[in-house]
Order: C-alpha cells, then sequence, then structure tokens
C-alpha cells in the first residue's frame, strides 16, 4: 500500500489539475485507492476533477462539495490523470472525450 500511496503523492504534487475516475461518495470523499489521491488535491487546493461512473457525470470540487461539472476541459500542460481500475465503459468514453476537447 506504501507504494501505492507513493505513486499518488507524486502524480497529485506535480500536476496543476487534477482528473479521477471514480465513484464520489455521499460525504464527499472518492472511493477506494482513489480517493487517497483526491483527498490530497483537496488539501493541495488543486482544481479536482471527478468523473462519477455511477452517477454517468463530471463533478468538481468546489471547496466545501462537489458540484456538477459540464464538460471539463485540461487547461494547464502539468495535470494528473487517475482513478479506478474498474474503468466501465462510461469512463473510457468520459477519458476519450476529455482528451478530445481539450487536445482538439
Amino acid at each position: 500500500i506504501r507504494k501505492i500511496l507513493q505513486t499518488l503523492w507524486y502524480q497529485v504534487n506535480n500536476g496543476q489539475e487534477i482528473y479521477v475516475i471514480g465513484t464520489v461518495l455521499p460525504d464527499g470523499t472518492v472511493r477506494g485507492g482513489t480517493g487517497w489521491g483526491a483527498e490530497f488535491a483537496k488539501l493541495c487546493n488543486k482544481p479536482l476533477f471527478v468523473f462519477d461512473q455511477e452517477q454517468d457525470g463530471w463533478f468538481r470540487w468546489a471547496g466545501e462539495a462537489f458540484e456538477s461539472a459540464q464538460a471539463p476541459v485540461i487547461r494547464h500542460p502539468h495535470f494528473c490523470g487517475t482513478g479506478t481500475r474498474f474503468l466501465a465503459a462510461n469512463g473510457a468514453t468520459a477519458i476519450r472525450d476529455l482528451l478530445a476537447r481539450t487536445f482538439r
């Protein structure tokens, strides 16, 4: 587990925007190991976007809670993309669409 946390720390620490594929829980956290990276992004006050595969939509951390986000675009060259190892079809589509919107 230490190696996983180290990997997440390096990814989030070096990213200026964080994009996550996972599941937002009712308490405002992200499920599983992916949540560790999301929580670190919150602590560092970095822009955090989560594609919730269960809700089939993007959410943005607004400082106190997640709010719905419409089609985010990567705005910084140093971004971090991370997420669940259980990637669903809608999660893969969200990644593809995010990259297409950003790198036209």
